[in-house]
């Protein structure tokens, strides 16, 4: 049984010290031995330089646009980005990008003549030097040399990539009683003048003509400048049949006039004016993309539950909570929960009134949150029942719009005042959102609803954990099969998409794929046949977990081995990630109980990721990435399993924040001698395993590049060959999770980036060793690294990682031995179920 606690360092910040100190990165030629064809792409670049100042010399918006710079995939790394020669960041600053490797700049014309000096001084021969040492011949490129051949292409965003849908698409949606706003209109930069200046870049110009641009949209047009994420202001237009005058919002410089509190608009029906419309945002150059009108829905299929509608089955009896009892909170954003939970219910937000939600799906979630145990048992339930909740019921009855007359935004806003009064008043930190966008997530893009509740998330400390999103039924796939290679061919050859639903890529948030439960005609624990799958993304893991949420079914009378309490107190059958989702919420709420508070939210994700196991069916040979596709980091454990280690494993936790240093960020470096037990003259045996989860500065705008900086973790052994300083020098023995197996050759940035999680705030590693090297000394280190248009938060980058070392044949005492070791040394540590009475506050 395991009964050793999981160790906390506490004085983590005594481990903090300057990196070591590198070499800068030499200049690459990436036309090494073809220099006649660096000569043609230079000549390429340079014509379309000359494009461009010819268009911005005729443009009525303004002399200035926005550039589309595309690397090559040989150039994917940071020091290969082309802004310290050609785009200099006080005349071409880096507004965004969109795929990895796809940049934005502001581009005005005034300076446009000097950027094709720079691409003409790029020499068409690379000149060759000879080292100093040896006398050594090498290749010398310049900077120019070098940037110029890391560029693909350059143009001026195009107008016909700004719009991704019809516009009978749009009005369809716009007929939704699901839809929650009008077009979404993200721009690349604020449209704002902040100093009293003339305007020789043009961006005053960009903004009148814009602001001019919306008046001109006809009576009934209404735009709000809704929000700003990051760097990337979002407008929502709406085209209505009212008489007014076209109206701008006046929260922001960009508006002249304010709209009025209203009712629900009336949306103007006309395909026509709707094309116009779509057509002129588009060609304006400040207009970075439209989205089309955002559907909100409760992932579920409501055809598939089984009701309780025998009149002789009873209500069930729900426990009440004990006097003098603590037990976990979580809040509940759904459709409201029904009166048969108020024991357990210590608040709600009043926002929509009683009658205006359907208590139904709220309270199945609420069911599972508070007493799921109840009506499941512990083989699918995993925590005990007990669970207050706190009720916010955003999801009305009827069209959205008739509730949030000023769409998406509204929605969001409440959201976080709901949030604001939980944490206040209660102190919940874990909330669970089964709302979902009737969207997929897109491969190069990281949605508003995303970023939002990423915003949210760091402004009250708090953690969403959302449902993955269901496929139509339509679209369901057929049941997993039970060979691997039946699974293969069965996804080789599948055309439907299957992508998880915004806002499942939510980093600050756990995202919940759906597992089929036991007790079904479904195989125990694989994929359902409507849970949909990640990364959705270009870059991560998403989901990040999966667990129970019920088969699905061919008849209603058949079980979904899944089942919660309906509004009217009965026990009732539920399927869909909807129901995944509120189990692992009550697990990190039952975890941030156990730990008293004392885990800072990125810790609390990672001691779950940590403590997970990839389901069975999904361990097979082949399906590595499929697991990752549907279950992320795997299906998480029990919060005791969390909390306590047996005696041949020893787990620790380090919760810190790397700040800015004096000249470079400082890193972690936690030196430690291999447990005794598994060192056989300085050869070292056994297992180790890391979780780093960390909150690093995003930027939506730039796209599948919005985490602006990647922090790693490392294992390092000591080397009995010195450095060629004559330094002791320490090499990393641990791998990434995801990593394929490879030689000693270099790795390529798009495997780091793909396999590796490079630039994902969520990484884990695992290595077996056996008799490796020959020393007993070791140590963790967590390490940064910033985007190449970046700069280092000056608030520093908060993380938490979880180091466990083990024997995998479960003999040896470890626990004791590196516990002896610990206590010997300067690391504080302690049971992390009481840091909140040992860590200073």
């Amino acid at each position: 049984m395991p009964n050793n606690p999981v160790q906390i360092i506490l004085n983590d910040r005594d481990f903090h010290q300057a990196p070591d100190p590198g070499q800068p990165p030499r200049n690459k030629d990436f036309f090494e031995g073809a220099d006649r064809e660096f000569a043609a792409h230079k000549a390429t670049l340079l014509a379309s330089v000359d494009r461009i100042i010819e268009h911005l010399a005729k443009s009525s918006n303004g002399p200035a646009a926005y550039l589309k710079v595309q690397m090559r995939n040989e150039a994917l790394a940071k020091s290969y980005r082309p802004v310290h020669w050609l785009f200099k960041h006080d005349q071409f600053p880096c507004v965004g990008a969109d795929a990895v490797g796809t940049l934005y700049f502001r581009a005005p014309l005034i300076y446009m003549r000097g950027l094709r000096d720079r691409i003409q001084a790029a020499e068409l021969t690379v000149e060759t030097k000879y080292r100093q040492s040896d006398g050594e011949a090498y290749k010398s490129p310049s900077a120019a040399r070098a940037e110029v051949g890391a560029i693909e292409s350059l143009e001026i965003a195009s107008p016909e990539q700004k719009r991704s849908f019809s516009t009978a698409a749009a009005i369809a949606a716009l007929d939704d009683p699901r839809v929650v706003s009008g077009y979404q209109v993200e721009l690349f930069e604020t449209p704002v003048a902040r100093v009293i200046a003339d305007d020789p870049t043009g961006r005053i110009a960009l903004r009148r003509s814009l602001e001019q641009l919306l008046l001109s949209l006809g009576r009934g047009a209404r735009s709000y400048l809704a929000f700003e994420l990051g760097r990337t202001p979002v407008l929502e237009v709406q085209l209505t049949v009212g008489g007014a005058e076209a109206l701008i919002d006046s929260r922001a410089s960009l508006a002249r006039t304010e709209i009025p509190q209203t009712a629900a608009p009336v949306v103007d029906r006309n395909p026509d004016r709707h094309e116009a419309v779509l057509n002129a945002l588009q060609q304006h150059p400040l207009v970075r993309a439209i989205l089309p009108p955002v559907l909100l829905e409760l992932t579920d299929d409501q055809t598939l539950i089984g009701l309780s509608e025998d009149p002789e089955v009873q209500p069930l009896v729900i426990p009440q909570p004990e006097e003098r009892s603590t037990y976990p909170v979580v809040g509940v954003i759904d459709s409201g929960v029904s009166s048969v939970l108020d024991d357990w219910i210590i608040g709600r937000f009043d926002y929509l009134s009683q009658g205006e939600y359907d208590l139904l799906h709220g309270t199945n979630v609420a069911g599972l949150i508070s007493v799921g145990q109840l009506v499941n048992g512990p083989t699918v339930v995993a925590e005990a029942n007990g669970c207050h909740l706190y009720d916010i019921p955003l999801y009305p009855n009827g069209p959205f719009m008739a509730k949030y007359p000023k769409g998406f935004s509204d929605f969001l806003e409440e959201i976080e005042q709901a949030v604001a009064e939980a944490k206040e008043q209660h102190g919940v930190r874990i909330f669970n959102l089964s709302i979902n966008a009737v969207a997929a997530v897109e491969r190069h893009r990281y949605s508003i609803y995303a970023s939002r509740l990423d915003q949210i998330a760091d402004t009250y400390g708090v953690i969403f954990v959302n449902s993955a999103g269901n496929l139509p039924k339509a679209q369901s796939r057929s049941a997993w099969p039970k060979r691997p290679i039946d699974v293969v061919n069965y996804f080789a050859t599948r055309t439907s998409p299957d992508t998880i639903n915004k806002p499942a890529e939510s980093v600050r948030s756990v995202s919940v794929g759906a597992l089929n439960p036991p007790g079904t005609d479904q195989i125990v624990d694989a994929p359902t046949v409507y849970t949909t799958r990640g990364p959705g993304l270009q870059v991560g893991v998403k989901p990040d977990v999966a667990t129970y949420g019920g088969a699905g079914v061919s008849h209603p009378t058949k079980s979904t081995g899944l089942s919660s309490i309906g509004a009217d107190g009965k026990q009732q059958s539920v399927v869909g990630t909807s129901f995944a989702a509120p189990l692992v919420a009550r697990t990190l709420a039952g975890l941030d109980v156990a730990t008293e508070g004392g885990l800072s939210t990125e810790a609390l994700r990672a001691m779950m990721f940590h403590h997970t196991a990839m389901p069975e069916p999904l361990t097979k040979r082949g399906l590595k990435d499929l697991g990752r596709q549907f279950a992320g980091f795997g299906k998480p454990g029990r919060v005791s399993e969390m909390l306590e280690t047996d005696d041949h494993q020893i787990t620790l936790l380090f919760q810190s924040r790397l700040s800015i240093g004096e000249r470079k960020p400082v890193i972690l470096r936690f030196p430690f001698a291999w447990p005794q037990s598994l060192v056989d003259n300085g050869r070292c045996s056994g297992r180790a395993r890391i979780t780093l989860v960390y909150s690093p500065p995003l930027d939506p705008a730039f796209g599948a590049e919005f985490v602006r900086v990647n922090l790693e973790a490392s294992l390092k052994q000591r080397q009995l060959e010195p450095a060629k300083d004559g330094s002791i020098r320490h090499t990393n023995q641990i791998s990434a999770r995801y990593m394929p197996k490879s030689t000693n050759l270099a790795i390529p940035e798009k495997a780091l980036i793909d396999h590796g999680l490079k630039w994902w705030p969520a990484k884990q590693y695992e290595t077996t060793f056996n008799e490796n090297g020959a020393s007993s000394q070791w140590r963790l280190e967590v390490t940064s690294l910033v985007r190449a248009e970046a700069q280092f938060p000056a608030e520093g980058v908060p993380f938490a990682v979880l180091l466990t070392l083990e024997d995998p044949d479960g003999k040896k005492p470890v626990f004791q031995e590196m516990r002896q070791a610990l206590q010997a040394s300067n690391a504080r540590a302690h049971d992390v179920r009481t840091t909140t009475r040992l860590r200073p506050r």
